[in-house]
């Protein structure tokens, strides 16, 4: 994927014109703490974007139970298989869920259209070529082929400042198999701790009081709600990276530190 978005265009905060009838969405923390009228707002949030970004990696082990190789899957795939889980899921319990008035498919279709500024109605469809898209009932001509959900896909993973540089990158079969049975381990592990503390999802909130209470003032309480997601995770990289620089500075200057062990680029904190 090498679609990439200018930082002046996340900084500026303005929603993205991607085609005639789908622009790309750049919420607020206001708009995010509103999901389901705030009640376990920022998890659902989470949820969302994990569904829009149908990471194979994070989901490796749903791909080896289905035969999958995670190494050799796109999102957009991953993407898909998770509309059509979503959906049989739903088809198979229907009377339950309709009872409930609940539908599990609509997890997926609120991550869209949050991220979307227009109102859709998706339904999955299917090229004569036999590839897969998503077309809106009410505009056929409105579609999310692979080419337009790697843009929603990196839109939803620069505006969070969302990185996976630093994983594993098995070189062989052998490693890729270890990998996800580890990752298979963890995840039970994980299980087992949420039940016994299932603790609310705070990794956004934390982040308003550090640029709040910790930052330079620029983002305060007073005005939070009203932030750009993207400046909330950009305000608090850059101060950690502003604060990294002086340290190194400090080093330098008392002589703890030898410049031909720092990187230089670690000093310019406004990259």
């Amino acid at each position: 994927m090498n679609m990439k978005f200018s930082k002046s265009t996340l900084m500026s905060g303005n929603d993205y014109p991607l085609t005639s009838s789908i622009t790309l969405h750049h919420p607020t923390i206001r708009e995010m703490l509103n999901i389901n009228q705030g009640h376990d707002s920022e998890q659902i949030y989470w949820n969302y974007i994990h569904l829009l970004l149908s990471d194979p990696y994070a989901n490796m082990v749903f791909l080896d139970d289905i035969g999958k190789n995670f190494m050799e899957t796109s999102p957009f795939e991953v993407f898909l298989l998770q509309w059509d889980n979503l959906y049989q899921n739903y088809m198979e319990h229907k009377a339950f869920y309709d009872k409930m008035a609940f539908h599990p498919f609509s997890s997926i279709t609120s991550a869209l259209q949050f991220f979307i500024a227009e109102d859709h109605d998706f339904v999955k469809s299917q090229y004569e070529d036999g590839s897969f898209c998503l077309v809106d009932r009410n505009n056929a001509s409105c579609q999310i082929n692979q080419e337009i959900y790697e843009y929603i896909y990196q839109w939803v993973k620069s505006i969070h400042k969302i990185d996976y540089s630093g994983r594993i990158q098995p070189q062989d079969e052998n490693a890729r198999r270890i990998l996800i049975e580890d990752t298979r381990s963890e995840i039970k592990k994980q299980s087992r701790k949420k039940e016994k503390n299932n603790d609310d999802v705070n990794y956004i909130g934390s982040l308003m009081s550090a640029v709040s209470f910790g930052g330079n003032g620029v983002i305060t309480p007073f005005h939070l709600n009203d932030c750009k997601m993207y400046w909330l995770f950009e305000a608090f990289s850059i101060e950690n990276k502003k604060s990294n620089a002086s340290h190194i500075l400090d080093g330098l200057y008392h002589g703890t530190l030898s410049s031909k062990d720092i990187d230089k680029k670690e000093l310019d904190w406004t990259k």
